[in-house]
């Protein structure tokens, strides 16, 4: 079985599978296909078999999405399509698909047999790239941020396979920008006081350092290259590109 990123689960539910041309609404609780063993047009009803409302799902898939169809009682006995475009019919869905994938135990369904229908999106969000959702203040827009060439160049070296390591990289990097603040030991509020060992750095530059160290303890037992590494998905950067805070001690 193929292996992609899921953005999203659209909707999932049971439907049972209905006779007749997938031009027209099945009944509620169905979906219809113009061929069970290599379809290119599904109509789902809006309501699954379970009677629940899957409407706002179903409209939501882009072309490039995935749906499954997968036997309730074997993992194995799937299908998998492409969605190349949807129709919104108020009540019912109509889905133009090509086939991606079969399972090794694959049967073409017939006629009121349950299975479970999932739609997963694989669109990026609109916008900004995914890794920025969890990046520092970049420049531009922000002045002062972390540079975006710097930034992309992190995510382009480990977001795809650690992003929460990409994450702390970037606050790292952001932080070493900042000017250091004084390293706070103690907080005394007259009804309390905290004591911090080692000391906590304060500022701008502490929150830094902890937003990077919180991403870094999500990250389990994995160890992480230190700041001063290059990058291991680069095996040489020419002199002068690679950034300073890279630089190979």
């Amino acid at each position: 079985m193929t292996v992609q990123s899921v953005g999203a689960i659209l909707a999932a539910g049971y439907w049972e599978t209905q006779s007749g041309a997938a031009t027209s609404a099945p009944g509620n609780g169905k979906f219809q296909a113009d061929n069970w063993a290599a379809p290119t047009l599904l109509a789902f009803s809006a309501v699954d078999a379970d009677g629940y409302d899957r409407h706002a799902g179903l409209v939501a898939a882009l072309p490039g999405d995935l749906c499954w169809q997968t036997a309730p009682n074997d993992s194995q006995n799937y299908q998998r399509w492409t969605v190349v475009s949807v129709t919104d019919n108020g009540s019912w869905t109509q889905a133009a698909v090509t086939v991606a994938e079969t399972g090794p135990a694959f049967v073409p369904p017939g006629t009121n047999q349950r299975r479970l229908v999932q739609l997963l999106s694989l669109a990026q969000p609109s916008g900004a790239l995914p890794w920025q959702a969890w990046a520092p203040p970049l420049d531009p827009p922000t002045t002062g941020g972390l540079p975006q060439d710097t930034a992309q160049a992190i995510a382009d070296a480990c977001w795809s396979t650690d992003p929460h390591l990409c994450a702390a990289l970037q606050w790292e990097a952001y932080a070493a920008m900042l000017p250091p603040t004084p390293a706070v030991a103690n907080v005394s509020t007259g009804a309390q006081a905290v004591s911090y060992s080692p000391p906590m750095p304060g500022g701008d530059y502490g929150l830094a350092m902890a937003r990077a160290a919180w991403h870094r303890s999500l990250r389990g037992n994995a160890e992480s290259a230190e700041l001063v590494l290059a990058p291991p998905a680069i095996s040489s950067v020419p002199p002068g590109l690679m950034p300073a805070w890279w630089e190979v001690a």
